[in-house]
């Protein structure tokens, strides 16, 4: 972990104004600077599963709502110097929705395992599957079986997220990061609850627990990765790379540029 200096070209922006502007003001503040060479860049798919004859898994979010979710489990993550950037958004028919409700009282894992399209499966990045209702907010069972109701509730805390469904999206993904349940009410990885914070501890398992995964890479990796198609001419593709880049919560000349090139202006 190496923290920002002072006037250094990369600076991290506030966690604490950008995500929890509304809390209290004695919510707890981030002191967790990472530069760019630190942050690590995680591939994160998403599933809107569709059933038009079982309401009880088809979800109403589009994609607007997946832009709004996802940069605010951005600002969560910040602190770790981990962003998710979206590798991409399926709209889909579950594969299997009969007798759903039924089922996932019996089995649960089994049930939701099953409604997951085969053909968009892959191994090299996260999954996250919204729909409509299961019994917790959200469950992981591994890096291609995470799921999240998009009717989520939780008990606010001070300091904590605005609303539940980044809050239980980002929770899910800190079990993806081998992280376990910690019962601190502002703590991320609490039930139930809105809080959003992680521990130096925390951070240092779910970074190491990243780092693990050759889909998962550092900023500097992908910056090269996108300038080398730019110099071979190979424009759309570098643009992928530039797009990875572009939501991290830093501010430089370079990232400037990856938002101009990949045609993100905010981050």
């Amino acid at each position: 972990m190496k923290p920002c200096r002072t006037g250094s070209v990369f600076r991290v922006l506030s966690y604490a104004l950008a995500l929890f502007a509304a809390g209290s003001a004695r919510a707890q503040e981030s002191t967790n600077g990472f530069a760019f060479a630190d942050f690590l860049l995680a591939p994160l798919r998403v599933h809107l599963l569709t059933a038009t004859n079982e309401p009880a898994i088809h979800t109403t979010l589009t994609s607007n709502d997946v832009t709004r979710i996802l940069g605010k489990v951005n600002r969560v993550w910040a602190q770790a110097g981990i962003t998710f950037y979206l590798e991409s958004l399926r709209i889909e028919p579950t594969a299997n929705a009969t007798n759903y409700l039924e089922n996932t009282k019996e089995d649960e894992r089994a049930t939701l395992l099953s409604l997951r399209p085969k053909a968009s499966l892959a191994t090299n990045c996260f999954h996250v599957f919204y729909l409509k209702r299961i019994r917790p907010n959200g469950v992981y069972f591994n890096a291609q079986g995470i799921f999240v109701k998009d009717t989520a509730s939780l008990r606010p805390v001070e300091g904590g997220l605005d609303e539940p469904l980044p809050r239980v999206t980002s929770h899910e993904l800190g079990h993806a990061l081998t992280l376990p349940h910690r019962q601190e009410v502002t703590n991320l990885l609490a039930s139930g609850m809105s809080g959003g914070w992680l521990n130096a501890a925390e951070i240092r398992q779910a970074r190491e627990a990243a780092k693990k995964k050759a889909w998962i890479q550092p900023a500097p990796e992908v910056l090269r990765q996108a300038e080398e198609r730019d110099k071979a001419g190979a424009f759309v593709e570098g643009r992928r790379f530039w797009q990875r880049l572009a939501h991290l919560p830093l501010e430089s000349d370079v990232l400037r540029a990856a938002r101009r090139r990949s045609g993100t202006t905010g981050k």
